[in-house]
């Protein structure tokens, strides 16, 4: 089998996404073949344009943000030409599902020019796991390296074949309400307890927070994100030296209130497994 140049591209806030996105690139060398990290969560790397044809494979990684991937990633993915080319998705989820993001990013990647082989999702710690909640504090275990270096082999597999895999995925239902509801959704009006703030004067101002910030968010001489533009991600909060970017304590409370919400127990969301996707396959709604 040909080796191969394959990129694999990820977006990750709290290092979920990132992890596993190495674990299939560690992979992806172990079989011979040349591997680029491409980390687009700074919003800096997402202007360097991507040379799609000095590439075999593409991997895209991403995390679920309400159900689909990050707005910057979709926004991002619309101005990419794939020129026909093979690659595979991932979505890493530490809520109740992977909720359209199969679909959605599929559509995208479909009209980019890409590809799309296959697909797989991850469960990893929940991006609010840093104000207080403890989703999947566990993942990944063994299990999910494992679907991980599968991946990566299928990968290989799907990239080499002459033929392409006809990967389909259905709408899924619900779908266009979901996405009418999001586009018609009101602009945050006043800070919410999810925006990230710096929580002391003691800061030796490494800028990482603002250099960092994947929608040039955070501004760290005030030490205040724009709450109309940030999206959440935590990035921000995860990786400040100090940490003293925080949000609102009261999120401790908010992981049960969630639970209650969807009819879940600790039980359930542990007992959530990692998959490749590779056939026809109708996400939940």
């Amino acid at each position: 089998m040909t080796k191969k140049n394959i990129v694999v591209i990820y977006f990750s806030g709290t290092n979920v996404t990132a992890t596993y996105a190495k674990a299939i690139a560690k992979e992806l060398t172990k079989l011979g073949n040349q591997v680029r990290d491409f980390n687009i969560t700074p919003y800096a790397s997402r202007q360097i344009p991507l040379a799609v044809e000095e590439y075999d494979g593409f991997i895209f990684g991403f995390p679920v943000y309400s159900d689909i991937a990050p707005g910057v990633v979709n926004e991002w993915l619309t101005k990419l030409d794939g020129k026909g080319k093979k690659c595979a998705m991932f979505f890493t989820y530490g809520g109740r599902t992977s909720g359209y993001a199969h679909f959605h990013t599929f559509q995208l990647l479909q009209h980019a020019g890409f590809q799309v082989e296959f697909s797989a999702e991850f469960p990893g710690p929940h991006t609010y796991n840093v104000g207080g909640w403890t989703a999947l504090t566990d993942r990944p275990n063994s299990n999910d390296m494992d679907v991980a270096r599968n991946f990566a082999a299928l990968a290989i597999q799907r990239f080499s074949a002459p033929e392409t895999s006809g990967f389909i995925l259905q709408k899924p239902f619900g779908y266009k309400q979901a996405m009418d509801a999001k586009k018609n959704r009101p602009q945050r009006t006043e800070r919410g307890w999810t925006n990230p703030v710096r929580s002391t004067e003691t800061c030796d101002m490494c800028r990482l927070c603002e250099t960092e910030c994947p929608t040039q968010s955070f501004n760290a001489d005030t030490g205040l994100s724009d709450f109309t533009t940030c999206i959440d991600c935590m990035h921000c909060v995860y990786i400040c030296p100090q940490q003293v970017i925080k949000i609102n304590e009261g999120m401790k409370g908010a992981y049960q209130k969630f639970l209650s919400d969807y009819c879940l127990t600790e039980e359930m969301m542990s007992a959530k497994k990692s998959k490749l996707i590779t056939r026809s396959w109708e996400a939940a709604a």
